[in-house]
């Protein structure tokens, strides 16, 4: 009778954050390969590391975190098999394969605009100021000065409507970098006839059919791309672990996962600011899992004891405050909105310094095992363009060029002015009726007159949490059925909220959200958001 193979490290990686992280057979095979040294050469948190010195973490070491904390969530639950734990440590590992140069920076051009990089706009002061237009009328429902639609029906369309990804999300990149690759194939059916995917259902050894272990290897590999994408429609073809397959796609999506987990702890360990820090111990020590049915839907749910309350709240505002301080720091906001205005220009330049396109960049995956381009799309990539741009040989416009500039001389733009303000968003909507900084800009807005205006204007904003609680909730998906001629199901989108957000779990099985639970503070914080805008002083006066 075949054996599952049991959880042995046959190598280790020193971390700053969790100390050693061992590495079982397969992932030390793949730990070498060139696809994925590569995410030690794609910083953590994109240009962020020009504002704060310290941030020179990487999509490799985060990539191992992410690993090891999925790990250590399934060895406190309890209730995974060897092989199940087997296949999350690879989803963990895998999840950033895909990631673009400077991380989310750069995603955002990519991602952005799916099919084609072509600006109409003649100026960076006309693009920002796009920009913040859309962005303001997102938060207040107001355009051009009149009122929108109600902020409620902003809130009405359910979440699983909103983040269907596109083909230029790094998560579907990198489920295609995995399909594309014969050496994580070869190391997976390497690993089946080792026996780590041995179960009750699956008996495999070394001279098991070589057709069937194929076989079996892509639904391995189907599983793991399911995971990475947070697919929870994601239906078996006889899929080699179905069991809890919903409390894994928990672990690794949503608010309780181990890649927030992960990238906070090592945010304020490299950063030095300590928001985002929170006791990892104490969280771990309380999770708890449960299965749920509603309706004729049934799912494993992960989250919180009641007792980890506390720890659960405190991890929530550490993230926010990771975001309002660091990621959207005022400095770090507009270097990574430069360094998308200067690619953006080299994608369309039809010069010899031509970006590659999203077009591109499947071309390049595909052939990564044949040649050395995509290995080589890196931070380098980057650098190595900006710093060959020459204004003149180049044509790039006088604006553009200055932001070049800058990124060269690694500086931000000067800050004039700024105007941050929290509160729900309610409070937001009439605070930005009655500010005297929205009234300078709406005039702006409206006048665009460009040449009386020096600067440039950034709106960033972030939610505590993207939830509300279940009687906000019901309330607004009864209005979406009620407005929309395609009815969804309640049930449904009722249990993606459990899987989604951060749950707590009673004694006696009963699961609500943490912004429904009476003991957290969460119950009078889960609207709150912090908006902040910002106008930048840029001296061009006229472009090429």
């Amino acid at each position: 009778m075949a054996v599952t193979k049991e959880i042995v490290f046959e190598n280790y990686v020193l971390d700053n954050v969790h100390g050693f992280i061992g590495l079982t057979f397969m992932e030390d095979k793949i730990e070498r390969l060139p696809v994925f040294k590569r995410l030690q050469d794609i910083s953590q948190l994109g240009l962020v590391k020009r504002i704060f010195p310290g941030a020179l973490h990487n999509r490799y070491i985060h990539s191992l975190g992410v690993m090891h904390v999925i790990d250590q969530m399934a060895l406190h639950l309890g209730e995974f098999s060897l092989a199940e734990r087997q296949l999350m440590r690879l989803a963990g590992m895998l999840h950033d394969l895909g990631h673009y140069p400077l991380s989310h920076d750069l995603e955002q051009v990519y991602d952005g605009k799916p099919n084609a990089v072509v600006s109409e706009i003649p100026s960076v002061r006309e693009s920002f100021l796009d920009d913040i237009q859309k962005d303001i009328y997102k938060i207040t429902g107001m355009k051009n000065g009149k009122e929108g639609k109600d902020l409620s029906v902003q809130m009405q369309i359910p979440k699983r409507e909103l983040v269907i990804k596109g083909p230029y999300h790094h998560e579907t990149v990198t489920t295609h970098v995995i399909r594309k690759s014969t050496s994580i194939e070869n190391i997976i059916i390497e690993g089946i006839k080792l026996g780590f995917f041995n179960d009750k259902n699956y008996k495999w050894g070394k001279k098991s059919e070589e057709c069937a272990v194929k076989e079996f290897a892509h639904k391995i590999i189907d599983d793991i791309c399911a995971l990475i994408q947070g697919n929870s429609d994601y239906e078996y073809r006889e899929g080699a672990f179905p069991t809890h397959f919903t409390a894994m796609l928990q672990m690794l999506h949503s608010e309780l996962d181990a890649d927030r987990i992960d990238y906070l702890l090592r945010d304020a360990t490299f950063s030095g600011a300590s928001y985002g820090a929170f006791d990892l111990g104490v969280l771990l020590q309380n999770l708890a899992m449960t299965k749920v049915k509603i309706g004729d839907l049934e799912a494993w749910i992960v989250g919180v004891q009641e007792k980890g309350i506390g720890c659960a709240d405190q991890f929530m505002v550490n993230r926010y405050l990771a975001y309002t301080q660091i990621i959207f720091n005022k400095y770090t906001s507009v270097v990574a909105k430069m360094l998308r205005e200067v690619v953006y220009w080299m994608m369309n330049s039809g010069s010899d310094l031509k970006f590659y396109t999203p077009k591109d960049i499947y071309g390049i995956i595909d052939m990564h095992e044949k040649n050395e381009a995509y290995f080589a799309f890196t931070d380098n990539y980057f650098f190595e363009k900006l710093n060959s741009i020459r204004e003149k040989y180049h044509g790039c416009p006088k604006d553009i060029f200055y932001f070049v500039e800058q990124l060269k001389r690694f500086r931000a733009l000067d800050i004039k002015k700024e105007d941050v303000h929290s509160g729900n968003l309610k409070k937001q909507r009439e605070y930005i009726k009655t500010s005297d900084f929205y009234a300078q800009l709406e005039k702006f807005m409206e006048e665009r007159d460009f040449s009386k205006e020096d600067g440039l204007y950034i709106l960033s904003q972030k939610k505590i949490t993207n939830h509300m609680p279940y009687k906000d909730f019901k309330k607004n998906f009864d209005a979406y059925n009620a407005t929309h001629e395609r009815k969804l199901d309640f049930s449904k989108y009722e249990l993606d909220r459990l899987m989604d957000g951060l749950a707590v779990i009673g004694e006696n099985g009963e699961t609500m959200l943490l912004i429904d639970a009476p003991r957290s503070i969460m119950t009078a914080l889960y609207d709150m958001q912090q908006i902040m805008v910002r106008e930048y002083i840029f001296p061009v006066k006229s472009v090429s």
